[in-house]
């Protein structure tokens, strides 16, 4: 691809994938990203994977390329760094990372057609809340959602005040936010939506939002909440008159960790598809 650096990471030195370094200007900012490039085309829709606040991005790079080899599937891994990014995880005045990803994947259609195509968005606990997010403004860039761990989310109903929900509180801002939230809300229903969760991961630890409101509509665990998320998706899509696609899936013995995810429950090669998981179960 014209432009990009082709630096092989280490660990894929023996996989039939290249991965390169991208720096894509966006009107929201530079963001960074790897790209990874299999020897064959599948003609799949491209893959972005979005990772939390740990930001572990080269490391999910690496975790992923063998099934960019697999399944010849192209794969981008972008990187919202803390100092360009501090906030990254939904829009918000201060921050429209849903910008960025979009101009990202502009970018790389420049270079490439086959990233024209609407993606399947993966992301893992804050890269699962900018992943439905990102959806829910942008459903038609949208070929299907992998959510995992997500410490809360925008319910699609009016139970919760934006962000949680889309209730707007008769608040100006916030009625900006909802409008463009609802606007393509029945195209963002029809999304085939997985939501996946470690069974262990029911910590009450520092990283997870805490308040008695979010706690009493969501749940107070991420397990619980994906429970919470997965029914608030099929009431509004019946309510909308919209067929739903969406599955609820726990991850027996994984904890709030993706790579353990990976490495353990075969989170990757589920997530590219087809196979299933060997261990997990529908819920």
């Amino acid at each position: 691809m014209k432009h990009l650096s082709t630096t092989v990471l280490k660990d894929c030195t023996r996989i039939s994938a290249s991965i390169d370094r991208v720096v894509a200007p966006t009107p929201a900012g530079r963001l960074r990203a790897f790209v990874l490039h299999p020897t064959h085309d599948a003609g799949r829709a491209p893959l972005v994977v979005l990772h939390g606040i740990s930001r572990n991005a080269k490391e999910l790079a690496r975790l992923f390329a063998p099934e960019a080899a697999r399944t010849g599937r192209r794969i981008v891994v972008p990187h919202f760094t803390p100092n360009r990014w501090p906030h990254f995880q939904r829009p918000c005045r201060a921050a429209r990372p849903d910008v960025a990803l979009a101009g990202l994947m502009d970018f790389l259609a420049t270079q490439d057609a086959a990233f024209a195509r609407p993606a399947q968005i993966f992301g893992h606990s804050g890269g699962a809340q900018l992943a439905h997010r990102f959806a829910m403004l942008y459903p038609n860039r949208v070929a299907r959602l992998s959510l995992v761990a997500a410490g809360w989310y925008c319910l699609p109903d009016d139970r919760m005040a934006y962000p949680y929900g889309l209730n707007d509180k008769n608040d100006r801002q916030l009625a900006l936010w909802v409008r463009r939230h609802r606007a393509g809300l029945a195209r963002f229903l029809s999304i085939p939506t997985e939501i996946l969760v470690g069974d262990s991961d029911t910590g009450r630890d520092e990283s997870l939002r805490q308040t008695s409101d979010l706690d009493l509509v969501q749940g107070t665990t991420r397990v619980a909440r994906a429970a919470t998320y997965a029914e608030a998706l099929r009431t509004a899509a019946t309510q909308a008159g919209v067929s739903a696609d969406v599955t609820l899936t726990a991850l027996p013995g994984v904890q709030h960790d993706v790579a353990q995810a990976i490495r353990v429950a075969g989170l990757a090669r589920h997530v590219a598809g087809p196979d299933l998981f060997p261990f997990a179960q529908a819920v």
